[in-house]
């Protein structure tokens, strides 16, 4: 009996014993939660050193997202920039092409207004020349032109329509649509009035005979040549040499050697004396 007495109080003292030491610790917790702590500054510094690293992260972040933005705006605006300077470089590539075109249009345009040129100045100088060739082909002569003596010598026969004289080689007395000047075999014969050579042709009365138009349906006619010295579409001035007198065909052999003369107008005989000077 005593022993299980004994043995309860020396638990109950046990557990008094705890408690009380529970209770002491308790208080003494208590006393230094409400004491401030010191190591709340280091706790602070750590804090703020904790947090001075997360700041510096952060601005760190903040200055990479910064700097990353920055890199975008500066990669956008060289992309922009890139894009201007295509853009540019596409509008000045289109320009220059435009220029290019207009600048052959432009060279062609001038080529064309040289050629154009050329070919007016071509036209000018063919028609100047026309124009010459016309005033130098063109023939004149009227009534009141004048003829040169043909050769040196003396009519022998004279210009007669309205009535006939006598030939001697022929011993008879007929018309006579030109006058024959006696010259000596060789005589020079030169051209009486301008003109043109229209035909060179022989036959058995006149011989050789030379017929130059003088325009305006006046034409002369030199017969009894030889070595002719023009030709056919010559255009030969007044004095040009035009043949030698040559030996009198078998219509004149009493006559002697002669140059036959004969002016026509229109197709028609004219006296020849009446040009003559």
């Amino acid at each position: 009996m005593r022993r299980n007495q004994k043995g309860f109080l020396i638990a109950l003292c046990l557990c008094m014993l705890s408690i009380s030491g529970i209770f002491g610790v308790y208080q003494y917790r208590k006393g230094l939660a409400s004491e401030p702590q010191p190591s709340a500054p280091n706790q602070s510094a750590q804090t703020e050193e904790v947090q001075e690293p997360e700041k510096e992260a952060a601005n760190s972040e903040g200055t990479i997202a910064q700097a990353d933005t920055k890199e975008e705006e500066a990669d956008q605006a060289k992309i922009e920039t890139e894009e201007d300077i295509y853009e540019i470089g596409e509008a000045e590539l289109a320009q220059a092409e435009e220029t290019t075109e207009e600048k052959p249009v432009e060279e062609n345009q001038e080529e064309a207004k040289e050629e154009t040129q050329e070919e007016q100045e071509e036209e000018e100088s063919s028609v100047e020349t026309s124009t010459d060739q016309v005033q130098t082909d063109h023939l004149a002569f009227s009534k009141d032109s004048s003829l040169t003596w043909p050769v040196d010598g003396d009519v022998i026969l004279n210009y007669s329509m309205d009535k006939s004289i006598y030939f001697s080689t022929l011993n008879q007395y007929k018309y006579h649509p030109a006058i024959v000047i006696s010259a000596p075999v060789g005589s020079e014969v030169h051209c009486a009035a301008r003109g043109k050579v229209s035909q060179i042709t022989v036959n058995e009365e006149t011989g050789t005979t030379l017929t130059m138009d003088l325009g305006d349906g006046y034409e002369a006619v030199y017969g009894q040549l030889k070595e002719v010295s023009v030709g056919e579409g010559d255009l030969v001035e007044t004095g040009t040499l035009l043949g030698y007198v040559s030996e009198p065909t078998k219509y004149y052999t009493l006559e002697g050697s002669n140059l036959y003369f004969q002016m026509l107008k229109d197709k028609e005989a004219v006296n020849p004396m009446s040009f003559i000077e």
